[in-house]
């Protein structure tokens, strides 16, 4: 018996300009495994306590910023077996001079497209930032394991459009705010 065609579902917006705006981002482990800590209290006074791989994400979560200037981060809680983020993403300002190839890079304005088809994600886009992340997060944390070629996140990434009107901003961070105290 056939089986039926497998569909990849695309949950990014079409015609989206993921260079700039406001986005709710959750990254989970590989398995939803327990790898970054554990829960302290319960209810209202719950917090995370994170362990050396915690502060590895910690560090390279707030490290955005260095890395992508038009990136700001706002409100942030790891958990126990996923990350929940909110990401500022100002428009980017195009170079006043553009600047040519090298046989090591590529011109600023070349393509990313190979054949008609995207090669990875726009640079700047919040694609590319958490791709770096997740590949620099998973590189550290290997390596203070010793080993090699593990995987830590799942692929791909969940995020929402945060619409500035209506409040919805304050609801997101209120609920990665008390993200603790609703563990299980």
């Amino acid at each position: 018996m056939d089986q039926p065609p497998k569909y990849h579902k695309h949950i990014r917006l079409r015609g989206n300009d993921y260079r700039q705006g406001v986005y709710f981002v959750t990254l989970c482990t590989m398995l939803r495994q327990e790898l970054f800590g554990r829960i302290m209290g319960a209810g209202t006074d719950a917090l995370m306590e994170l362990n050396d791989v915690g502060r590895i994400v910690d560090e390279c979560w707030r490290a955005i910023p260095d890395h992508f200037a038009h990136a700001r981060l706002d409100q942030t809680q790891i958990m126990p077996d996923h990350l929940h983020g909110i990401l500022v993403l100002a428009p980017v300002q195009p170079l006043q001079q553009p600047v040519g190839s090298t046989q090591w890079v590529d011109a600023t304005g070349a393509s990313n497209e190979v054949g008609g088809r995207p090669r990875g994600p726009v640079p700047g886009s919040l694609g590319s930032i958490i791709a770096a992340f997740k590949s620099e997060t998973t590189k550290r944390i290997n390596r203070l394991n010793g080993i090699t070629g593990q995987r830590l996140w799942q692929p791909g990434y969940y995020e929402r459009a945060i619409r500035q009107q209506g409040g919805e901003y304050g609801r997101i961070a209120q609920y990665i705010a008390e993200n603790p105290a609703n563990w299980r």
